[in-house]
């Protein structure tokens, strides 16, 4: 297969990110993909949504398995709830590459058996989605990096309004209820399997929706991004939550990062806010770099760089915007992952790194809470 060719594509998952983010784009990116089959849990939803894309009837699935033992897929793109290992796993080892959105798995026993197929495979199996590390903003910053010594300070902070409130503009299709709910509880059992390994079986269940929701499904591409710039976060000195009558509320989590530098995260759910806000700053001697994104499925919504520098006796001040599409950018690179086997930025080594990260931020958590973690957490 030469770089240039198109390859043969599958869709697992077919909800909000698929419906607003990744098929608009694979479809509009026809000189790289040939989307032949998609799957998801309710025949409702991939009736539709095959029919919205141009997939016929004989290549809609209720199943990755399914999809996977009937179509002859280069790479598949994994759009699905909950824990992403056990379906990555089952493409990997049936020789198909994975486009893998957060999370990559929930516990690190699920990514070491990732490692190890793709091990076997003898060349790169996955690509994490992370896509702010294709934001051509991200390329920017890191030409402007500072050496780490330098770095004093690291904040983000996120402002996330309710999940309806984000979407409202994308018109997607009326939430799926025809799914068998055996088959639902059937996924529950094996993904409450993985917070087990990872959290512990007595963890409350507050701080396992707190893991899985709020660190792993969300924080996770701020601390993925970071890891990307200036390496992964090396310790966890405290995290608090609070204002969490309507869970999840708020979390305050500082550590170091980078050398010397403190790096702080807040978080903050709040769902009557006027638009989804997100903010990186990075502060180092002679200045400052701040990227602020956008709605997060919003497509060609630039991020903002800013950069503040010194300027003779005075201060310097500068934006970059740019509407290169990070989604498209990703998206390009899992083609090239399949066709010349280039590394993605972020494969299952680096999501092992972010996931340790956020095992130490849920194991501070909780003993903010006077409460005691087992499993992977206790031991990382």
């Amino acid at each position: 297969m030469t770089d240039s060719a198109r390859i043969r594509i599958g869709v697992v998952g077919l909800g909000a990110v698929a419906q607003s983010v990744h098929l608009p784009l694979i479809q509009r990116r026809w000189d790289l993909f040939d989307l032949v089959a998609l799957a998801d849990l309710s025949p409702g939803n991939r009736a539709a949504v095959g029919a919205q894309f141009g997939v016929a009837p004989e290549h809609l699935y209720g199943s990755l398995e399914e999809m996977l033992a009937s179509e002859p897929l280069d790479g598949v793109v994994i759009l699905t709830s909950g824990s992403h290992g056990a379906p990555a796993l089952a493409a990997i080892e049936a020789g198909v590459a994975v486009f893998c959105e957060k999370p990559l798995a929930f516990s690190l026993a699920e990514i070491d058996a990732l490692g190890v197929a793709e091990a076997a495979a003898g060349r790169p199996m996955l690509l994490l989605a992370y896509m702010k590390e294709y934001d051509p903003a991200v390329d920017a910053i890191r030409a402007l990096l500072p050496e780490l010594d330098s770095i004093r300070a690291v904040d983000v902070e996120v402002l996330h309004p309710s999940p309806g409130s984000q979407l409202a503009f994308a018109n997607l299709q009326p939430p799926a209820r025809d799914i068998d709910p055996a088959v639902i509880d059937g996924l529950r059992a094996r993904d409450a399997a993985a917070i087990d390994a990872a959290l512990g079986t007595d963890a409350p269940p507050a701080l396992r929706a707190l893991y899985t929701d709020q660190v792993v499904g969300s924080l996770i591409h701020d601390i993925s991004l970071l890891r990307s710039l200036l390496g992964s976060v090396t310790a966890i000195d405290s995290a608090t939550q609070w204002g969490d009558d309507g869970h999840p509320g708020s979390l305050d989590i500082t550590g170091s990062i980078a050398g010397r530098a403190r790096v702080h995260f807040g978080w903050h759910y709040l769902p009557d806010y006027p638009s989804y806000h997100e903010t990186v700053r990075i502060h180092h001697e002679t200045g400052s770099l701040e990227l602020e994104f956008t709605v997060p499925y919003l497509l060609n919504a630039p991020t903002e760089l800013r950069i503040v520098s010194r300027s003779g006796g005075g201060e310097s001040r500068s934006t970059v915007r740019d509407v290169t599409e990070a989604f498209d950018v990703e998206l390009a690179r899992f083609h090239a992952l399949v066709t010349a086997q280039t590394p993605p930025l972020s494969g299952i080594a680096e999501g092992r790194e972010d996931v340790i990260t956020a095992l130490r931020m849920t194991d501070a958590l909780a003993a903010s809470q006077g409460v005691t973690l087992g499993g992977e957490a206790a031991t990382v």
